[in-house]
């Protein structure tokens, strides 16, 4: 019974302890994943002005049938371009969602 004791006990532990790791695991994940999609506007911006057309933001865009009006909702200042703030602005809101409903994350 002392052994089933100190085994619980040790398992409670090495949990606790690795909550901290992975919480600061997904915070540097969060970075990681903003500099992809710049590097993916950059590349997207073929005329290197800064801003996306909505032919440079199809390319850009992971869903192509629902692109332009992805484009429209975070085009902000309807100057016909998306500029890198307006399109974290729109992921923020969460513009660059579609209407369908967004499943729930699986139970791990």
């Amino acid at each position: 019974m002392k052994q089933l004791s100190v085994a619980v006990v040790g398992i409670i532990a090495a949990a606790a302890l690795s909550v901290p790791v992975m919480a600061q695991a997904v915070k540097t994940d969060t970075p990681v994943k903003h500099a992809d999609k710049m590097e993916a506007f950059k590349k997207a911006d073929v005329n290197s002005d800064g801003k996306l057309s909505l032919d440079e933001f199809k390319t850009f865009a992971k869903d192509k049938a629902d692109a332009e009006k992805k484009f429209t909702a975070a085009d902000a200042d309807k100057d016909g371009f998306v500029t890198p703030e307006e399109l974290k602005a729109a992921h923020a809101k969460g513009h660059d969602k579609t209407d369908k409903p967004v499943p729930a994350p699986a139970a791990k």
